[in-house]
């Protein structure tokens, strides 16, 4: 009999967990709040349950609270801000070369591809089209390495592939030779193409035989002559490292924590309570470290700050400079 209610008892203590993110085990991977279909890298239950773990966010004065779409806008920053850092692109983007300018000086409209319904997907995205759908210049020819192997160092990273590549001619912007066959990609953070000519007979390749004998003004560097389409940032929110989820998660709680914290108890230094006489004391102070979350603040502004200096190297590119002849 005992054991009947013991069982009954502990069915009525057990409850559904439909709480959202990858702390929960149960991550949202068809959002399309950041981008179409790309899921949520760090949830509002996440910053809602697991980083303000025990603190209703409801404002002491007038009971306002943060809502879901505020906590999902903290971790939006968050992620951009850390793409601006590393100079990467987390978020996934679609980058096509810019429109050519025919003989007349009018700008000659792309029709070599269809991109509107892929477009149409960022009606319902929280980010705006310009910001994942972008445009920018071809590649320069440079002599030397295009002799060889043409190395070209990808504006953007991570790289996840090729859409086209062309070589064109520096007049009219006339494709000369379509690359797409000769393609060679490093993907991810690598950001690397490299085009690797066919041989038509013996020590000689379809580039060095066009560039010797048909194209003299390849014989100097020239600007936009290959054509690059291609896509970067990760498809789905399950592909982002942990590590970066980690630091974006820290990112958007610290600006959760600095909101909250004065709306919850603005302008307190510090409060104490005396049981046995009955009394409370507060202390008001005019800083700007929020004195609710300040330990927890620095803390998590410390290994932030220490993750990008141990880890800075490793997914940004290094410039090096030459001076002198």
């Amino acid at each position: 009999m005992a054991l009947d209610f013991f069982k009954k008892g502990q069915q009525m203590t057990v409850c559904d967990d439909s709480r959202v993110g990858f702390s929960f085990n149960n991550p949202d991977t068809t959002s399309n709040y950041h981008a179409p279909n790309f899921g949520l890298i760090v949830s509002h239950d996440e910053l809602r349950y697991d980083e303000m773990f025990g603190n209703p966010l409801i404002a002491e004065a007038d009971s306002q609270s943060i809502t879901d779409d505020q906590l999902l806008d903290y971790a939006r920053l968050a992620i951009r801000y850390m793409e601006v850092e590393l100079n990467i692109d987390i978020l996934p983007r679609r980058i096509r070369y810019e429109d050519g300018i025919d003989d007349t000086g009018a700008v000659e409209t792309r029709t070599d591809y269809d991109d509107e319904d892929y477009i149409k997907t960022f009606k319902n995205s929280r980010k705006q089209e310009e910001a994942l759908y972008l445009r920018e210049q071809g590649y320069a020819f440079r002599v030397i390495q295009a002799r060889k192997e043409f190395r070209v160092k990808m504006r953007r990273r991570p790289v996840r592939d090729i859409l086209t590549a062309n070589f064109v001619d520096p007049y009219f912007g006339n494709t000369i030779v379509d690359l797409m066959p000769y393609r060679i990609v490093k993907k991810g953070f690598t950001g690397v193409c490299y085009f690797r000519p066919r041989l038509l007979r013996a020590r000689t390749n379809s580039f060095q035989y066009i560039w010797d004998r048909l194209w003299q003004p390849y014989n100097n560097d020239l600007q936009r002559i290959f054509l690059l389409d291609y896509e970067t940032g990760y498809e789905n929110c399950q592909d982002v490292p942990d590590e970066f989820r980690n630091i974006i998660k820290k990112l958007a709680a610290v600006t959760l924590m600095n909101i909250y914290g004065d709306g919850k108890l603005a302008a307190i230094a510090s409060r104490s309570v005396n049981l046995n006489s009955v009394s409370e004391s507060i202390s008001t102070t005019l800083s700007a470290t929020s004195a609710t979350f300040g330990a927890r603040i620095m803390q998590y502004r410390k290994e932030i700050k220490e993750w990008f200096t141990q880890n800075r190297s490793k997914y940004s590119r290094t410039i090096i400079g030459k001076l002198g002849q």
